[in-house]
């Protein structure tokens, strides 16, 4: 006896551990992924042909302040311009365009602070005067698919019979759809959480069913199977994240209810040694309610608003990021991090360290913001044939009334920690600049190309969501022709 009371003990821990651990990993894996690329500031994406002053104003009315876009570029070289230093050693101007402009996308780039809201004002100009756009998120919680979930999660839980078990099986994808932006993400969440309502009304109520009753059950109702396999299809369909993180909800459902119902167990067990005589287990005898559950009212109220629920969001999504930007696997080339210094902070041995990490091929960054204001102070007082140095002195002579020639102490630039804080502190504001500090230490930047997620407001994930709101009508007519 004692060995059976050992397996399911280790039931239980199993069960605890899975609960634990894909609840950490269905949290932790969206709000760990770095949605934005650089730390501090979100791209937004727009055609090469757009208004871009217009947009600058639309932002600024808008309470967007900070924006660090293409207008900034002659502020960064204007005071070099005017003194002529326009070829080496300086920063070619035409390299540093290239934080904004993408030729060959046909796409330019503008940085936008994380810490500014991007209004719904705002996302309408841009819907209204811009082909295409893509902003990236800065948060992976959508408030409004986690809206729609809970509702829709409440209102099947209060025309559920089987309320506790269904609260420990749906709630996770409640969850699952808040962490997981998209149209087909929502409409899994949705199909799922219906699903394990029909699942809850299929195993009974106060009513218990034989195994064979069960099975008999499910077999006249066959959709009870296929359903969990749409839903997991269309999770798929969103992207492989959403698909693995869907799987970690079907884990917590699976462990968590098999806790409640291990602890409801035991407390009833508890209660029935209690007690003189024993509850008695009532099991269905009309043929009839094996095949046909769930009060046909109840049916046609959460049926009726899993199909709303999808069909309203899909549209709400798609006609809200329907004019996202397009590209070939959902892939642009834009500029990225590349190598940062090994330590924070902005010093002489950090600046050192990002020279020897630069392989040429870079877009201009910090480091050449420092030596274009290194360059334009001593270049005046030095040959050109000289290699760069870090300390340059000039020292003063006069000459008094009786012809003696004195020497003072004269101008002295010292390329050190003083003089890099300097030039940071009094850099022109917004630029790409402010960006690049914002890291926290110096570091490189190259175009390489990146994944976004541009298809999950698409027409395609709209028409798969639209079908997937066929499953729930379905039921709706199964039970209206149902004799």
């Amino acid at each position: 006896m004692d060995q059976p009371k050992k397996y399911i003990f280790g039931l239980d821990i199993i069960a605890g551990f899975l609960l634990i651990f894909s609840f950490f990993l269905l949290i932790f894996v969206p709000m760990s992924s770095r949605s934005t690329l650089w730390k501090d500031y979100r791209i937004l994406f727009l055609p090469m042909e757009v208004n871009e002053p217009a947009i600058l104003q639309a932002a600024e009315e808008n309470g967007i302040t900070g924006i660090i876009s293409s207008q900034t570029i002659e502020n960064r070289f204007s005071d070099l311009e005017e003194q002529g230093y326009t070829g080496y050693p300086f920063t070619d101007k035409e390299r540093y365009t290239q934080w904004f402009i993408n030729d060959q996308e046909n796409i330019r780039y503008m940085y936008i602070p994380s810490d500014k809201h991007i209004t719904k004002d705002f996302f309408r100009f841009l819907k209204h005067n811009t082909a295409y756009f893509f902003i990236e998120n800065d948060s992976p919680f959508s408030m409004f698919q986690f809206c729609i979930a809970l509702i829709f999660f409440a209102v099947s839980f209060f025309y559920t019979s089987r309320k506790k078990n269904y609260f420990s099986a749906a709630f996770p994808f409640v969850l699952y759809a808040a962490f997981q932006r998209g149209i087909l993400a929502l409409s899994s969440a949705i199909l799922i959480m219906y699903t394990l309502a029909f699942w809850m009304e299929a195993i009974g109520a106060s009513l218990k069913f034989t195994r064979e009753q069960l099975l008999s059950r499910v077999k006249k109702n066959p959709l009870l199977v296929f359903f969990p396999f749409v839903a997991l299809i269309i999770a798929k369909f969103n992207s492989n994240i959403s698909l693995v993180l869907f799987i970690f909800a079907i884990s917590i459902s699976a462990s968590f209810t098999y806790i409640i119902e291990r602890l409801s167990f035991f407390i009833e067990e508890k209660i029935d040694t209690q007690k003189i005589h024993k509850t008695i287990r009532a099991y269905v005898m009309n043929p009839k309610s094996v095949a046909k559950f769930w009060n046909t009212r109840h049916l046609y109220i959460v049926s009726s608003c899993a199909l709303f629920f999808i069909v309203f969001s899909a549209l709400f999504l798609y006609f809200s990021f329907n004019k996202t930007i397009k590209a070939y696997q959902n892939t642009l080339y834009l500029p990225m991090p590349e190598t940062s210094v090994g330590f924070s902070g902005f010093s002489k041995e950090a600046f050192d360290e990002l020279k020897r990490i630069r392989t040429g091929d870079e877009l201009p960054d910090l480091g050449n913001l420092i030596s274009d204001t290194w360059n334009a102070k001593v270049i005046p007082f030095t040959r050109l044939d000289l290699s760069p140095q870090e300390k340059v002195s000039f020292n003063d002579f006069s000459v008094d009334e009786k012809g003696v020639v004195t020497e003072k102490d004269g101008l002295v630039f010292n390329f050190d920690d003083e003089f890099i804080k300097s030039v940071i502190s009094f850099r022109t504001s917004p630029s790409i600049e402010d960006l690049l500090y914002s890291q926290g230490r110096f570091i490189t930047a190259s175009y390489a190309p990146k994944k976004f997620p541009l298809n999950r407001y698409n027409s395609a994930a709209l028409l798969v969501a639209l079908v997937s709101a066929i499953m729930p009508l379905m039921i709706i007519l199964l039970r209206v022709f149902e004799k």
